[in-house]
This record gives C-alpha cells, sequence and structure tokens, in this order.
C-alpha cells in the first residue's frame, strides 16, 4: 500500500489534500467563475493534456533520478485534478495577463500546494537537489517548473488554433 498511499498515510490524508486543492480551486476561479463557451475546448484540451503528460512524466522523472517518488494516489491526484483542472483553469483566468505575471502566479500556486503535500502526506521530499542542501531547493525547483505552464500552454495553443486541431480557439 506503501506505493499507493505513500508511508504511513491513509484516505483522511487525501482527503486533506483535496480540501487544499478545493480551495485553491476556489481562489484560482473567483476572477471568472464561469467558463466561457468559446474557450471550453482550449479548457478541456489543457485538462487532459497536462493530467496526463504530468502522470506519465512525474513518474518517468523519478524513473531517471530527476524526480522523487510520487505515490500513485498521489501522482494521480497531483497531475489531473491539480495540474489538469486547477492550473488549467488559472490559465483561463490569466492567459491575457503578462508573461512573467503568470509565471509568478503559477510558480507561486505550485510552491503553496507542493509544501501543503508534503506537510500532509510527504512527498516533494528530496534532501539535495541540484546540489543544493536543503530541502525546499527540489519544492522550489518544481515550482519554478511549473511556472513554465502558460508559456508552454500558450505555444501549443495557438500551434494547435493554427491548423483547428481538437477545436482549439486562439483569440486574436
Amino acid at each position: 500500500m506503501d506505493a499507493i498511499f505513500g508511508a504511513n498515510n491513509n484516505l483522511l490524508d487525501y482527503l486533506l489534500v483535496l480540501v487544499i486543492y478545493g480551495l485553491m480551486y476556489l481562489l484560482i476561479r473567483s476572477p471568472k467563475p464561469q467558463l466561457e463557451l468559446n474557450y471550453r475546448s482550449n479548457f478541456f484540451f489543457l485538462c487532459f493534456f497536462w493530467g496526463g503528460l504530468m502522470f506519465v512524466g512525474n513518474y518517468l522523472g523519478y524513473r531517471t533520478g530527476m524526480m522523487a517518488f510520487l505515490p500513485w494516489l498521489d501522482n494521480f491526484v497531483h497531475s489531473f485534478i491539480w495540474v489538469g483542472l486547477c492550473l488549467s483553469w488559472l490559465y483561463y483566468c490569466t492567459h491575457e495577463r503578462p508573461m512573467w505575471e503568470q509565471f509568478v502566479l503559477f510558480a507561486f500556486a505550485s510552491f503553496v500546494v507542493k509544501v501543503a503535500e508534503r506537510l500532509i502526506i510527504g512527498t516533494w521530499s528530496m534532501d539535495t537537489y541540484l546540489g543544493i542542501k536543503n530541502p525546499y531547493a527540489y519544492i522550489i525547483a518544481m515550482s519554478l517548473i511549473d511556472g513554465f505552464y502558460p508559456v508552454l500552454s500558450a505555444w501549443i495553443l495557438k500551434g494547435l488554433g493554427k491548423k483547428s486541431t481538437f477545436g482549439v480557439y486562439v483569440p486574436a
């Protein structure tokens, strides 16, 4: 069960993580509580694209030694609920903002969630990362990587929007 839940974790721990995600989701969607009709295909595409990519990427990152192991349940909820749903909504709310601002918002929101996951279920933990002996170096590095979500999403949507792929809509 350690591979699924992580050492000494149970469903109540994951319920608390989901409460944190829910609270962050409420905060994220407060500027735009309704998804615009012309943005729905973009939103759902980003949800599934990033959720699936992160689920596989987190495991491959662990297998290559670049990341700490995420128990399967944490990898699933983090990838599909946090990255897929919450960060996709954050992108929907901020995609018209300056790119530096988007980067900071994504990196900071991810930092908050990763610290919460570390405190609640003990994940996102490496004593040394990139030669830095500090337990938060890993969380900061992974959060900064999440800051590139809007940069990559804009590039992907723009590329797919030109080809009218997946019903993706790129406003002029």
